[in-house]
């Protein structure tokens, strides 16, 4: 947690020359749910992700998104019985556009490309039982990323990002929602 709690802190710090003039910065935490099919075809993956987010708007209903994120997830044993444990850092620019369904409900939607990496530690097979039968190497993996997003605001200060990403060779695909606050 510690480590963690280090690369939010320099998230922010790096943050704070580029949010002045147009830039802004919004940080925040939430769940990351994903299928990691680099090492078993079916595994699914429950865990957590820091965000940080610098925007800039461009002309009126347009912005650019810059998100950076780094996020913690185990495997749950798909058919081939592979457990592990993955940490993910990554980064996606997404060209975002505001639509506004209502008066009240107005979010940003986006799509972009980005780059993310992989590692992959405590690597284990199960057997029908639910007992280590034999052990792997560490792995790493890295991605180019195709992804969508939406920022939906509650108020000035608070946003809800939500962005479904799926990488290339790999295939691995995260889902992830965040509850951002606005710094600058």
């Amino acid at each position: 947690m510690n480590t963690w709690m280090r690369i939010g802190w320099l998230a922010v710090v790096l943050g704070l020359p580029v949010s002045c003039g147009a830039w802004r910065l919004s940080v925040g935490g939430g769940l990351l749910a994903g299928l990691v099919s680099a090492s078993s075809p079916t595994g699914t993956a429950l865990g957590w992700q820091f965000a940080g987010q610098w925007t800039r708007e461009g002309y009126v209903g347009q912005r650019w998104l810059v998100d950076l994120t780094a996020g913690q997830f185990a495997t749950r044993p798909g058919s081939s019985g592979l457990l592990e444990r993955g940490r993910e850092l990554g980064g996606l620019v997404l060209w975002e556009r505001r639509i506004p369904f209502s008066y009240a409900f107005r979010p940003w939607l986006g799509i972009g490309a980005g780059v993310t990496r992989y590692r992959f530690d405590d690597r284990l097979r199960l057997n029908g039982d639910g007992y280590a039968v034999g052990t792997y190497p560490d792995s790493s993996e890295s991605d180019w990323d195709i992804g969508i997003g939406a920022s939906i605001p509650i108020n000035r200060s608070w946003s809800i990002g939500v962005t479904a990403q799926t990488g290339f060779p790999t295939r691995i695909s995260t889902f992830g929602v965040t509850v951002l606050w606005r710094l600058f």
